[in-house]
């Protein structure tokens, strides 16, 4: 099993500090979307499923590409 307490916070932007003509549901913004990203790009980096779910979660109603897609990455997870 891996171990993932070696995320460090170099696995994560930094943050920059609000400026002082942001208006705080901008600011707020900002956080939101940095942190999805980081977030979206360590499970990628990370988990086996994410291919697969994202494939779920964006393609509606799946193509033959996506099932294809979906078999294929099932098939990597079955072999390990």
């Amino acid at each position: 099993m891996r171990d993932d307490s070696r995320l460090s916070t170099d696995h994560f932007p930094a943050l920059r500090p609000r400026a002082e003509t942001e208006t705080t549901p901008d600011y707020l913004n900002y956080l939101s979307d940095t942190i999805e990203l980081a977030h979206d790009k360590i499970l990628q980096d990370r988990s086996p499923f994410y291919k697969i779910l994202k494939i779920f979660n964006t393609k509606k109603p799946l193509g033959l590409d996506d099932i294809q897609n979906i078999f294929n990455e099932a098939q990597k997870l079955q072999n390990k």
